[in-house]
């Protein structure tokens, strides 16, 4: 009986060592997704502050270009209607 025993008890210890290293590749994918996961949340941070960062540089140069054409086109039409009246004086 004793060899039957060991018999068994050596299969129990094979399907034990191959249900472990399973567990390890598992194991090991399931730490590669979260890592993965981790550097994925982390360069979507990185792109997200980028983003607000542009977007906020953007609503500044847009006031900003605003405020430029709104003077700038008072500008160009003081310096038409002065080309205008320079025009006429030398004909």
């Amino acid at each position: 009986m004793i060899p039957t025993y060991s018999g068994v008890l050596s299969a129990i210890e094979k399907a034990l060592q191959k249900l472990m290293e399973k567990y390890r590749g598992v194991r090991r994918s399931l730490q590669d997704l979260v890592e993965g996961q981790e550097r994925n949340t982390i360069q979507l941070e990185r792109i997200g502050a980028t983003m607000e960062r542009r977007w906020s540089l953007e609503g500044k140069v847009g006031k900003e270009e605003s405020r430029d054409d709104a003077g700038g086109s008072e500008d160009g039409s003081r310096e038409s209607q002065e080309e205008g009246t320079l025009s006429s004086a030398s004909c």
